[in-house]
């Protein structure tokens, strides 16, 4: 069975330049050109007994000209990994049904979901013999920005035209020795802890949500989400090449296919939503 999913949003037309609105006559604002936005997820179980990752892409009921890719990495042994994953996708869907871009900010959005999931894995925890943790990885288009959120380590790139634009930073214990100039990032990747994740929804410290946002995007501007059971195996450079020369089905299943080719039968749950603007 292939890996990829396709995506309910394929197609969806919205403007990178403005409200929607067409320019009244006399306007000195140039005629908006819509772009198309191209979706799809993927995963895979790896070589792992459970797949605990979870992906969707979302048309909210108020918002029908935005567009929400979401993934979550589930953590805390078995099954508690897939119900952390499970009350992120559930929160998310629940709140994006009732966001509206003219009365909610993003930032507000994106905070209510990682504030509410996190409440329910600590009562989960208190509850029941699990320890259910997960990461959030998030980006919303929607006419004239873009807007993406993280805690833990599922990345969000922004590529444009085959190259890399930005990457989101991993909440590891390595990049916080980097951050505080107590190890050079070689050195801080060998670490035992290494991989540690210092900021996780569900875990005893509050989750500080990572926020960034573009504005005005335009045909050529790609977003990618992704478990680290995708990025610990494919070079950022290849992703932006590979993202720019396929379309997203294709691209998911190449990018898919890689990692697990290099995961040499050790692999995570690998799993990603892309989203391509085109024109």
């Amino acid at each position: 069975m292939s890996p990829v999913q396709s995506a309910a949003l394929v197609d969806h037309k919205t403007s990178p330049h403005s409200s929607g609105s067409a320019p009244r006559e006399g306007s000195d604002r140039p005629p908006s050109t819509d772009i198309v936005i191209s979706g799809c997820t993927a995963q895979h179980r790896g070589d792992r007994a459970e797949q605990q990752d979870r992906v969707a892409l979302l048309s909210g009921a108020l918002a029908p000209r935005c567009a929400l890719g979401v993934l979550a990495d589930g953590m805390g042994g078995m099954s508690g990994g897939a119900l952390a994953a499970d009350n992120v996708l559930n929160a998310t869907r629940r709140r994006f049904d009732v966001f509206h871009p003219e009365t909610e900010t993003p930032d507000r959005f994106f905070g209510s979901v990682v504030d509410e999931v996190h409440t329910v894995l600590r009562l989960a925890a208190i509850t029941s013999e699990l320890e259910p943790h997960s990461t959030f990885a998030a980006v919303l288009v929607q006419p004239g920005r873009v807007d993406w959120c993280h805690v833990g380590d599922s990345r969000v790139y922004h590529f444009r035209d085959g190259r890399i634009e930005h990457c989101t930073r991993d909440d590891t214990y390595a990049a916080r020795l980097v951050d505080e100039g107590r190890l050079p990032d070689h050195r801080a990747r060998l670490h035992p802890s290494a991989h540690c994740l210092v900021n996780a929804i569900g875990s005893a410290r509050a989750p500080v949500p990572t926020l960034g946002r573009l504005l005005s995007p335009r045909a050529g501007d790609s977003f990618l989400l992704c478990s680290d059971g995708l990025w610990a195996h494919v070079a950022p450079i290849e992703l932006a090449e590979i993202v720019a020369s396929l379309p997203p089905r294709a691209a998911a299943a190449r990018l898919i296919d890689l990692a697990r080719a290099r995961a040499g039968g050790r692999g995570d749950n690998c799993s990603l939503v892309l989203l391509k603007l085109s024109a």
